[in-house]
């Protein structure tokens, strides 16, 4: 019965390859790792083929308060071009996430990363910090903290180079 160690063997290192995708950071370059992986509570849009504007946010970070209201411009702006937004809460009370929410009338999607899964795997150290993905599900840039219009500026920049580059 060489044939059960065998798969017995090949799960392992399957599983192994697994974990070890998971322990990876998300840098500029790397892919995007596909989020159903990580838990997150709340609808994810479909992902594949768009422009995505990945935030981490927290309801206690003022400067997230204030980069709410210029991502609803941008996604607003950009949606009809390909281009999604998707908030990720990483609130350990659901409750403070949805009051913060409700207060911020955002139309793009959100959601709550309950086990912080997902924010470990990024490496986040500073709120709000993004990640803009090309069409392609490579991450062009990495956005820490918000600094009001000179962020929106640099965002608007780069999602024009992405569109001007699929003329």
């Amino acid at each position: 019965m060489w044939y059960s160690s065998f798969f017995k063997r090949i799960g392992f290192t399957v599983a192994l390859l697994a974990s070890a995708a998971m322990l990876g950071s998300m840098e500029k370059g790397e892919p995007l790792p596909h989020l159903d992986a990580f838990g997150l509570v709340g609808d994810l849009p479909e992902l594949e083929g768009k422009i995505v504007y990945l935030d981490f946010w927290a309801s206690w970070c003022a400067p997230c308060k204030a980069s709410f209201p210029d991502m609803q411009e941008v996604y607003e702006k950009y949606k009809d071009r390909g281009v999604i937004v998707v908030a990720v809460g990483v609130d350990d009370s659901e409750k403070a996430m949805n009051r913060f929410l409700s207060r911020m009338n955002a139309t793009f999607p959100t959601v709550w990363d309950r086990e912080q899964k997902l924010v470990d795997r990024a490496k986040v150290d500073v709120m709000p910090t993004s990640f803009l993905i090309g069409r392609d599900g490579v991450i062009v840039s990495r956005h820490r903290g918000w600094l009001g219009d000179r962020s929106k500026k640099k965002l608007i920049g780069e999602i024009e180079a992405l569109l001007k580059d699929e003329v």
